[in-house]
C-alpha cells in the first residue's frame, strides 16, 4: 500500500501536463467560434470548467502531501463539486439543444443564437457555484486524509442526504434527461435516413462526451455512496475513493480529445453547409 501515493502523484501529475495545454487549446479554438455557432458556446463552456478542473488539481496534491490545511482542502473539494455539477447540466442541455434542432428545425432557425446559449451558459455556471457551496462538504469527508479529516466533524444525516443529493442532481437525473434527447435523435436519424443528422460534429462530439463523463464518474459516486451509507472508513473504501478522483481528472483529459479530433471533419462540414445542395437537405443542422 505504500506505493499508492507515489501512484497517485504520478498519475496526477501526467492529467496535469495533458489537460492543461489541451484544455487550454479548446478553450482558445472555441472561444474564437462563440459568435457564430450556438455549439461553441457550449463546447467553450465545457471546455472552460474542464480547464478550472485540471489547473486546481495541484492545490489538491499540495494540500494533501505539502500543506495539509483545511481551507486549502476545502477550495478543492468546492471546485469538484463544481465541476460535477456543470459538467452534467451542460450535457444535459447540449443534448436537449440537439434534440430541437431536430424535433424543432423552424423554431431553432429563428430563435437559437449564440447569445442566447451564453445566457443560458452563465445560469448553469451559477447554479453550480449554488450547489457546490451548499454542498461541497460531501468531498471533504470523502477523499480527505486523516489529517484533514480530524477538523471536519461531519453531522451522518446531513452528509447522507448530501450523497443522494449528489448523485441524484449531478448524475442520475442528467443522465436520464440526456439519454431520452439522444435517443429521440437517433431514431429520427434512422427513420429519416439522413445521414447528415448522424454525421455532424457537435452530435458526435456529444456522443463521445457522454459516456465518458458518466463512466468516470461512476466510481465517484458508487464509492460515495457505500461510505456514506455507513459513515465510517475502510481503507478499501478510501483506495477506491482516490481512484474515484482521479478518473474524474482523466475525463477531462480525453474530452479535448474529442474536441481535437473533430477539428478537420469540422471544416469539411461548414463546406458542406455553403453548397446549396446540400444545404437544402441539411435539416436542422443549419447553424454549425
Amino acid at each position: 500500500m505504500e506505493f499508492l501515493p507515489v501512484l497517485f502523484l504520478v498519475l496526477c501529475a501526467m492529467v496535469f501536463l495533458a489537460g492543461v495545454p489541451l484544455n487550454g487549446y479548446v478553450v482558445f479554438v472555441a472561444g474564437c467560434r462563440l459568435e457564430r455557432t450556438v455549439s461553441a458556446v457550449w463546447f467553450w463552456s465545457r471546455a472552460v470548467t474542464d480547464f478550472i478542473f485540471i489547473v486546481f488539481l495541484p492545490i489538491r496534491i499540495i494540500s494533501i502531501f505539502v500543506f495539509k490545511i483545511y481551507s486549502i482542502w476545502r477550495l478543492s473539494s468546492t471546485v469538484i463539486s463544481f465541476h460535477m455539477f456543470s459538467s452534467t447540466f451542460l450535457l444535459t442541455v447540449l443534448s436537449i439543444d440537439r434534440c430541437i434542432l431536430v424535433a424543432r428545425p423552424e423554431w431553432a432557425r429563428n430563435h437559437r443564437t449564440p447569445c442566447l446559449a451564453f445566457m443560458i451558459a452563465l445560469v448553469i455556471l451559477a447554479l453550480s457555484v449554488g450547489f457546490s457551496l451548499r454542498y461541497g462538504d460531501l468531498s471533504d469527508y470523502l477523499l480527505s486524509p486523516p489529517s484533514i479529516s480530524m477538523n471536519f466533524h461531519p453531522d451522518a444525516g446531513r452528509m447522507s442526504a448530501a450523497a443522494v443529493i449528489q448523485i441524484l442532481v449531478g448524475f442520475l437525473i442528467p443522465l436520464a434527461l440526456i439519454l431520452i434527447p439522444i435517443l429521440y435523435i437517433v431514431l429520427a436519424a434512422k427513420l429519416r435516413r439522413n445521414s447528415l443528422i448522424q454525421s455532424t460534429n457537435p452530435l458526435k462530439i456529444l456522443l463521445g462526451l457522454i459516456p465518458t463523463f458518466f463512466l468516470c464518474w461512476l466510481p465517484y459516486h458508487i464509492f460515495a455512496f457505500l461510505q456514506i451509507s455507513d459513515m465510517y472508513r475502510m481503507p478499501l473504501l478510501y483506495i477506491g475513493s482516490a481512484v474515484g478522483c482521479v478518473l474524474t481528472y482523466f475525463s477531462s483529459c480525453l474530452n479535448p480529445i474529442f474536441y481535437l479530433t473533430m477539428e478537420e471533419e469540422f471544416l469539411k462540414y461548414q463546406q458542406r453547409t455553403r453548397n446549396p445542395e446540400t444545404t437544402n437537405k441539411l435539416g436542422p443542422e443549419l447553424d454549425e
